[in-house]
C-alpha cells in the first residue's frame, strides 16, 4: 500500500511496484483509513511523512495495531535527525529520503520482507 499526496510520485511508485505486486494507493491518511476495512494481507506500507491533515507517523499509529506483521517504510522529502529518531522510535522499518532511486527503495523492501519470511 502506498500513501502519498504527490500524485506524480504516487503514480510512479504504483507503476514501478505493480509489475510484480498488488498495489493500492491513497492520497491522504484519511482516504487510507476510510478504506481500511477492505485491506487484506498487506505486506508493506509505503507512507509519506507530510500528508494533508494527519502525517505519516499518525497514520502509522492508526495502522500498526491491525497490521502488526506488515513492514512500514516512511518516505520524506525533508530529512532531519529528529524525524529519523522519531520514525525509529515509533517502529518504522525504514526511512528513505525523496527523491530516491526506485531500485534502492525496492532493495530495502526486499530486505525487510525477506527477514520476515
Amino acid at each position: 500500500m502506498i500513501v502519498e499526496d504527490d500524485a506524480a510520485i504516487c503514480q510512479a511508485l504504483e507503476t514501478y511496484f505493480s509489475a510484480q505486486n498488488a498495489v493500492q494507493t491513497f492520497g491522504s491518511a484519511e482516504e487510507a483509513i476510510a478504506a481500511e476495512a477492505n485491506f487484506h494481507d498487506i505486506d508493506v506500507f509505503i507512507i509519506d511523512y507530510k500528508l494533508p491533515a494527519k502525517n505519516g507517523v499518525e497514520l502509522f499509529h492508526h495502522l500498526q495495531g491491525r497490521f502488526r506483521e506488515a513492514k512500514y517504510v516512511m518516505i520524506t522529502g525533508e530529512m532531519s535527525y529528529e524525524l529519523a529518531e522519531r520514525t525509529r522510535q515509533v517502529g518504522f522499518d525504514a526511512l528513505i529520503l525523496k527523491p530516491f532511486d526506485f531500485t534502492i527503495l525496492d532493495d530495502n523492501i526486499a530486505s525487510l520482507t525477506a527477514t520476515s519470511a
